[in-house]
């Protein structure tokens, strides 16, 4: 019987998530994508972060040490060209003032997407999702309004009274589905 280590699967860098595909808007060609989890304390990840075509925000939420060390910083990108397709700083927070969103919530704090491609949040938003689900997380929601980004309304988010975009725990499972069957993603563990 062998025995693996318990730091095996210990990465200090940015770790592949799943493989997929995304279609061109132009073209409607399939092009192979992989999503990546980037470490902000790795220096090759903030050397790599920097050197990128990804947006502004993002890169300075991720290169600025004074931001929060608990976000999450998602990164979809071509495998072949490294062409940014989508991005999103993710964060959990408890809420104590509501009683209907009482307890952890995750919060997408950033999302940036590329337009030449169809409907580039779709995969990341699946990883999202299924990250909330498996901390329990009764609802997602974004820091941003509603009016910023009315796309995401396609992937089964409404509207909140504060103007920002909600999605509860009852509806992970479809959107997971939908972006498991429109981009073919492949896990990777």
């Amino acid at each position: 019987m062998q025995i693996k280590s318990i730091y095996d699967n210990t990465t200090f860098c940015k770790r592949k998530i799943f493989n997929c595909t995304v279609k061109r808007v132009k073209t409607q060609e399939r092009q192979n994508a992989a999503l990546y989890l980037y470490n902000k304390s790795n220096p090759m990840d903030m050397r790599e972060i920097a050197d990128s075509n990804l947006p502004f925000v993002f890169k300075e939420n991720f290169l600025n040490l004074n931001s929060s060390p608990y976000s999450k910083f998602y990164v979809l990108k071509t495998e072949d060209t490294d062409e940014f397709i989508s991005s999103a700083q993710v964060g959990r927070h408890f809420n104590l003032d509501s009683d209907k969103y009482l307890g952890s919530n995750t919060v997408i704090e950033e999302l940036e997407s590329n337009p030449e491609f169809v409907n580039p949040q779709l995969p990341l938003l699946s990883e999202i999702a299924s990250d909330a689900y498996n901390d329990e997380d009764e609802y997602i929601f974004t820091s941003f309004g509603a009016d910023e980004k009315p796309e995401m309304k396609k992937f089964s988010f409404s509207q909140t009274k504060f103007n920002n975009w909600i999605i509860p725990q009852r509806r992970y499972v479809n959107l997971i589905d939908k972006a498991e069957k429109q981009n073919q993603i492949e896990y990777l563990c």
